[in-house]
């Protein structure tokens, strides 16, 4: 065997702590701890006989040979992603049936599973909303897309797609008679709408409106759809993001009303623990993942 296959495992380390500049992003990507990623980067620089990393406290920057090596990895390991991803979409099988939060399901999620069926023509997949997600060993689906807070308790794997990060939005003319003629908002009588409580109403007013109570106010939805539909209609304010309000931002039926964002909540997938590394429901939450994380630019 060629001497560098032999430091394969060490190349890959190396090549994701390279991209991410960080060990610990690194160790979460390959599903390894932290020290195995700071071994392995070690194994490597014996062998290479040259220093990678300068570490700088929590922080590290990468060496003039870790630059130069740095892009040819990255390019090999994408040759070989390909490689095995071509094989890979063409003989996964199954039909698989997720469950997902109303929102998520109809704005978001069904977009994606239609891209992932067009390049795995042999996966069917059954998209269901439900706002209450079960847990798993009750034969209703093979993943769970829902808020991070809804996941499953125990006998599942988690990753998380992307934050709520939300801003007040409401419809055009609502905001022209909204807006002072200073063009001061009076967060104290705003007429707001709210999905299934007043907790992300709340969490955007302690931090941006510390003093004010008017998050009490308003209607409360049974989910966050209705609650979209209702500020499109006018009736109120609505806690809006760039993704599940994606459409109606671009359209001009919701327009932001202030600029102050706040992270509300995280949508997550979820998937049986001993579900195999080459099934479809794996190929579908490394799919899902990867979508997310390209629309939100971030994996916080």
């Amino acid at each position: 065997m060629d001497v560098p296959l032999r430091h394969l495992n060490a190349l890959r380390a190396f090549e994701a702590a390279a991209r991410h500049s960080s060990f610990a992003k690194a160790a979460e990507e390959l599903h390894v701890s932290h020290s195995v990623i700071s071994q392995h980067v070690k194994t490597l620089e014996g062998w290479l006989g040259t220093q990678l990393f300068i570490r700088h406290g929590n922080r590290i920057e990468l060496t003039e040979e870790a630059r130069t090596l740095t892009p040819h990895l990255s390019n090999a390991f994408q040759t070989l992603r390909d490689a095995c991803y071509s094989v890979l979409k063409l003989n996964q099988r199954g039909a698989l049936t997720i469950l997902a939060e109303p929102a998520i399901a109809s704005r978001w999620l069904r977009r994606q599973t239609n891209e992932f069926c067009a390049e795995f023509p042999n996966v069917e997949i059954d998209v269901k909303s439900a706002w209450t997600a079960p847990q798993f060993g009750e034969g209703q689906a093979d993943m769970l897309v829902h808020f991070d807070t809804r996941r499953p308790k125990s006998g599942a794997m988690h990753r998380k797609l992307f934050p709520l990060d939300c801003f007040p939005a409401c419809a055009p003319d609502l905001k022209k008679k909204l807006l002072s003629k200073d063009n001061k908002l009076d967060f104290d009588h705003m007429p707001l709408v709210h999905d299934n409580g007043r907790q992300i109403w709340q969490l955007w007013y302690a931090e941006h409106v510390s003093a004010g109570d008017g998050w009490q106010t308003g209607k409360v939805y049974s989910d966050l759809s209705m609650a979209i539909d209702a500020a499109i209609d006018g009736e109120g304010v609505i806690l809006a993001d760039n993704i599940i309000c994606q459409r109606e931002l671009q359209m001009g039926t919701l327009v932001p009303l202030d600029k102050r964002v706040a992270r509300c909540v995280w949508y997550t997938a979820s998937v049986p623990k001993d579900s195999s590394s080459n099934s479809a429901v794996i190929a579908l939450l490394s799919w899902l993942e990867k979508s997310a994380n390209a629309e939100s630019g971030s994996s916080d």
